[in-house]
């Protein structure tokens, strides 16, 4: 039987990055990082590539929690929230989460990604779907501006809404700001990330809420990475900057500081209860199980009572970059997420190798998260490691730098 075209022409790609070693390897590992990590087969190395900042999922507190929850009610819920998976456990880690972040109200999903959607195409799209199926009050065509590196599912959500969709230049708030003026009298969403994923730079929040008070647009932030991380209490980029009530919608993952699965938009009442109803990325999908709420709201808890925990987070993260300085190396940001910098896939990859040789996972990021011009290694910090971990970490850059597979330009 012959192949059809269209496999015909995936078996080819593969194909063709298979040979040039552009396909990247998924290792396996038997164990999660703490930040020891034993890979399958047996080596045990240190990890320096997860996002679990505060290693609150080791916690005894949240492995009780979940292990409780999982027991009152199995391990997923069958269900979306609409037909029967809407337990009280989600509703309270709703109410917490919205506090902690100063929010009105939370809506929790299944995953961060399934945020990012629901917030996105929610927002754009609520009002044309109540007024096709109830008749409401007619919108105003909708826009959407987002930063250009927003992360994919930010841009998965502004494709699946009807909204007219433009992007405006990395942290350029002038750039906005033409675009905006050109838009006025629009409905217009602006989003952007509170931290970048891929180079940990924070956006330059003061300046985007100014643009979008002036034009009348409103600010969505993803706030993935600053979330348990970043502000005087760890509530986020919005705090870090001074601008608690100032920005109307953010989106917070509970994968990364918190540890656990699952996320969540926060805003205003109204515009939670309006996701709730026409948001697919919430109404479509099954909820989140109860012992990752369970879990979630026992990190929080243990988050808003123990701030020792990002005490330690941050002396890490000024001695790795303390580290790279004397090297003279400057990554963008100030943050645990510190991006090397390798120009080519092949150079990334190549990193990637030596340094696990060293008994370092340190993963190489390549197209299509970042631009085959722009792969790093894309090291993060996390509250687990200790001096030694980061000091050895130093020393096998130090040693890989003579081979110039990093590069600052």
């Amino acid at each position: 039987m012959n192949t059809p075209t269209l496999l015909a022409d995936l078996y080819a790609a593969h194909d063709w990055l298979a040979v040039r070693g552009l396909l990247p390897p998924e290792r396996r590992s038997d164990t999660l990082p703490t930040p020891h990590v034993r890979l399958h087969g047996g080596r045990t190395v240190v990890s320096f590539c997860s996002n679990n900042y505060l290693g609150l999922n080791h916690r005894p507190e949240v492995r009780a929690a979940a292990a409780q929850a999982l027991r009152e009610h199995t391990h997923a819920t069958s269900e979306s929230r609409r037909l029967g998976g809407n337990l009280a456990l989600l509703e309270q880690l709703e109410y917490e989460l919205a506090e902690f972040k100063k929010q009105r109200s939370a809506l929790i999903t299944a995953t961060g990604l399934l945020a990012n959607i629901a917030a996105v195409h929610g927002i754009l799209d609520a009002g044309g779907l109540a007024r096709r199926w109830y008749g409401s009050p007619p919108p105003v065509r909708p826009v959407v501006i987002y930063d250009e590196l927003c992360h994919r599912s930010i841009q998965m959500g502004a494709r699946q809404s009807s909204a007219e969709r433009f992007r405006f230049r990395h942290n350029d708030a002038e750039h906005l700001a033409e675009i905006l003026a050109a838009h006025q009298g629009c409905a217009v969403l602006v989003v952007t990330e509170g931290v970048f994923s891929m180079d940990g730079d924070l956006a330059d929040l003061p300046r985007l809420v100014e643009a979008c008070d002036t034009y009348g647009a409103v600010l969505m932030v993803d706030d993935a990475h600053g979330t348990g991380v970043y502000g005087a209490d760890g509530s986020g980029t919005p705090d870090h900057f001074g601008l608690t009530g100032r920005i109307p919608l953010q989106v917070a993952t509970l994968s990364k500081a918190f540890g656990g699965m699952g996320g969540a938009v926060l805003g205003d009442e109204r515009t939670v209860t309006m996701l709730r109803t026409f948001s697919s990325g919430y109404r479509f999908t099954s909820s989140l199980p109860a012992e990752q709420a369970a879990a979630t709201i026992a990190a929080l808890r243990i988050l808003r009572s123990e701030p020792g925990i990002r005490d330690a987070l941050w002396a890490n993260v000024r001695r790795l970059r303390a580290g790279l300085a004397r090297m003279g190396l400057q990554p963008p940001g100030d943050g645990p997420i510190i991006p090397l910098h390798m120009g080519t896939p092949q150079a990334a990859a190549k990193f990637e190798e030596f340094m696990l040789d060293k008994g370092y996972w340190c993963v190489a990021v390549t197209p299509p998260a970042v631009s085959p011009e722009t792969c790093r290694i894309r090291l993060t910090v996390s509250a687990m490691h200790d001096k030694e971990h980061i000091d050895g970490l130093l020393g096998r850059i130090e040693e890989i730098r003579p081979g110039l597979l990093y590069s600052q330009e």
